[in-house]
């Protein structure tokens, strides 16, 4: 638009500038056809004198352009009037960014804010993992599993002696909400001990998972009926807990009787 504009106006500057020479040249033909006509009137030569007469053509310089100069000005009223609603129209995105640039710094000092608290807020406690639960099996419930193994407080009925045997095998055992290991020395057909500094209650319900040096994969429930704990006069003596068993599925139930009859036993353990 500019240099369509601008070529117009470089057009209209050469025409009126033509038309100013015409316009001097027709002032210079008036001013001879005017000396003329006095010399020929003087001189008797009518004929001349008459043609002498003939004014030249009127030029005005500005008539050709009065139209275009009142086109131009509308348009220019129109490019006013355009320029003020844009004016207008910028005014009020101005306002709008303003707006939002305050509401951005307000969220990003919000924003650092939570993240500093977030910073130096301790670490949530790691959860315990357990271990998943083993699919179920035909269980066999030991007899009487509430006085099997010795230091029971209740009165006991007529037992048999259970021979108990030296095993040394990593332990994992896990209550509701724990999860230990530890280290078997010696088992019966009743129950085992386990080594372990990770004491839990008397009559704690477990679950323990450990395999016969024969190789058998042992996996039963178990109650806590005794606990040995650190005692510095009898450091030979490790600390642990005696767990009877209160559930193996038969297959346990014979590894556990043929690793026991294989093996001499330590001493004789009283079991149901």
């Amino acid at each position: 638009m500019s240099r369509a504009e601008a070529e117009l106006q470089s057009e209209e500057a050469a025409l009126h500038a033509e038309l100013t020479r015409l316009v001097s040249v027709r002032g210079e033909l008036a001013d001879r056809l005017g000396a003329l006509q006095h010399k020929a009137t003087e001189a008797g030569a009518a004929a001349v004198a008459q043609r002498a007469g003939v004014e030249p053509p009127v030029i005005d310089a500005d008539a050709p352009f009065a139209k275009a100069l009142a086109a131009r000005e509308a348009a220019l009223r129109a490019r006013r009037e355009t320029n003020a609603a844009v004016r207008q129209q910028l005014a009020g995105v101005k306002g709008q960014l303003q707006k939002l640039a305050q509401q951005l710094l307000v969220d990003e000092k919000a924003v650092a804010a939570t993240l500093e608290q977030a910073r130096q807020a301790p670490p949530p406690p790691a959860p315990v993992a357990r271990p998943a639960a083993p699919p179920p099996v035909p269980q066999r419930v030991v007899p009487n599993a509430e006085a099997a193994f010795a230091g029971a407080a209740a009165p006991k009925p007529p037992k048999r002696q259970s021979p108990r045997v030296k095993m040394q095998a990593a332990v994992d055992f896990h209550s509701d909400n724990n999860f230990f290991n530890g280290f078997s020395a010696n088992i019966s057909d009743g129950g085992l001990f386990v080594a372990t500094v990770n004491l839990v209650p008397l009559g704690t319900e477990v679950d323990l998972s450990f395999t016969l040096p024969s190789g058998e994969k042992i996996d039963a429930k178990g109650v806590v009926r005794w606990v040995r704990e650190v005692n510095d006069k009898l450091p030979d003596a490790f600390p642990g807990i005696g767990v009877q068993f209160s559930a193996l599925n038969p297959a346990a139930q014979d590894a556990i009787d043929t690793f026991l009859a294989q093996r001499d036993p330590l001493f004789y353990a009283d079991a149901d």
